[in-house]
């Protein structure tokens, strides 16, 4: 009886072992995503054509310029259609629009600053009915409405990259009174159309702001920009430090932060990201505002080294969970696809090839967009190690490099359900660790082969 209890059991433990199945990997080009608004993207370009591929990546929200010599080419001729296309396209796809302003139409705006994008209006009352315009067609209020238009746009920019007078992605050439007026007259016109609006101010370029964590913070980092493989741009930590810097951020910086009309300060992300908690915290300070990114992007070639695929998925995963462990609603990727337009440094950030190929940072997104729910928090647990908590009470851990050893170990003392980087290029994710390198990036959690599951 005894050997047929035992012969029993040990049936009952194999069917057991049959009937659970085993820890499968993830092929995340496979995984049915949609838009989540808690991840976001930069200039995905005019041809609507292409913009599957942002919701085919699970990103929400994304940036366009709304400039005013595109759509006011004439004083009081309007032509919205580029627009329009670029937010009906978007929109169609369950993205939700961030618009930028310029203030870049020659025949309104000082001629001393047109070397600028936000070249200095004229007439700002003249500027004021040209943004109020813009925010009518997209409040969705039922009054002058964009043919077609699903839901009202949330966030409105400008002064993009302001601190520079010769930036050309932004840049403002006027004084800083000048400045602040601009800001303000542009916040007011969104608001008077749109109380429920975000206006969002200007992006500090991520090469001020590490000036600023030098200046502001004492942080003992080196500041650079390369613009080819032999050139660059290199700030010496004493000149940071000098009577010259130190004018710029008291006159025109400090200033335009603290007494401006907006809603979010923003910062734009690029070099380490380990940089990151320290930039968007000293900006919050000095605005006394809350925070987001409104371009991030990497791996950049600034600080040395080249482009590697698990660098590129690393970049991504890295770099939004820095933004959303800072309390921000997202950063926004620089750029839909590789082209012309980037510095030399983030020349490869951008999410597909030129081709239209997938990077491994499209792989990243899609991971990321299945794992963080519109409530999730997430908390910084380690320099390379970060908790996703869920709004339905799930907690996800993510690590890499020196960390991930340590989280695998948890996780197999535990019985935690483990995946890691296999291969970037193709999106893979193994349920076995020896498959991947020592360091590849590694998820643990319960349930979470249910939440990448295709």
């Amino acid at each position: 009886m005894t050997r047929l209890r035992t012969c029993a059991a040990l049936l009952a433990a194999l069917a057991m072992a049959w009937a659970a199945p085993a820890a499968a990997d993830v092929d995340l080009s496979r995984l049915a995503v949609t838009p989540n608004p808690r991840l976001g993207l930069a200039f995905p370009g005019s041809q609507t054509r292409y913009y599957d591929a942002i919701s085919q990546a699970g990103i929400g929200v994304t940036r366009l310029s709304a400039a005013w010599s595109r759509t006011e080419p004439r004083p009081g001729r309007f032509d919205f259609a580029g627009l329009d296309e670029r937010v009906k396209g978007l929109q169609d796809r369950g993205i939700h629009p961030f618009l930028t302003f310029e203030s870049d139409a020659d025949w309104a705006t000082d001629p001393a600053t047109h070397k600028v994008k936000n070249a200095r209006p004229v007439d700002l009352g003249q500027w004021q009915q040209f943004v109020r315009r813009v925010v009518d067609r997209y409040d969705a209020d039922g009054s002058n409405d964009m043919p077609g238009l699903r839901f009202p746009v949330h966030y409105y920019q400008a002064a993009n990259e302001w601190i520079s007078d010769s930036n050309r992605s932004g840049g403002w050439a006027g004084s800083t009174a000048e400045l602040i007026a601009y800001v303000d007259a542009t916040h007011d016109a969104v608001a008077a159309e749109d109380p429920d609006a975000t206006f969002v101010m200007g992006g500090i370029a991520a090469f001020n702001a590490d000036i600023l964590l030098v200046q502001q913070a004492r942080q003992n980092i080196h500041v650079r920009q390369s613009w080819s493989r032999s050139s660059e741009t290199v700030m010496a930590r004493d000149e940071m430090l000098g009577p010259e810097i130190a004018a710029i951020i008291r006159d025109r910086v400090l200033p335009v932060l603290a007494n401006s009309r907006y809603d979010i300060s923003s910062v734009h992300l690029y070099g380490p990201e380990t940089r990151d908690a320290a930039r968007l915290d000293l900006v919050r300070r000095l605005s006394g505002r809350p925070v987001l990114s409104s371009e991030c992007g990497g791996p950049t070639r600034d600080y040395g080294g080249e482009y590697t695929p698990e660098g590129h998925f690393r970049a991504v995963i890295h770099r939004n969970l820095n933004v959303l462990a800072a309390g921000a609603p997202f950063c926004l990727w620089f750029r839909l696809g590789e082209g012309e337009g980037a510095t030399f440094g983030n020349a490869r950030t951008a999410l597909y090839e030129g081709s239209g190929r997938p990077k491994p940072g499209v792989f990243a997104y899609r991971a990321l967009s299945r794992l963080i729910d519109r409530q999730a928090t997430v908390r910084q647990d380690g320099a390379l190690r970060f908790e996703i908590r869920r709004g339905d009470g799930g907690r996800i851990s993510v690590g890499w490099g020196s960390a991930a050893a340590g989280l695998r170990d948890e996780a197999r003392a535990a019985g935690t359900e483990l995946l890691c980087l296999a291969d970037p290029d193709r999106g893979l994710l193994a349920s076995d660790p020896g498959r991947c390198g020592a360091g590849a990036i590694t998820f643990t959690g319960s349930g979470l082969n249910a939440l990448l599951s295709p």
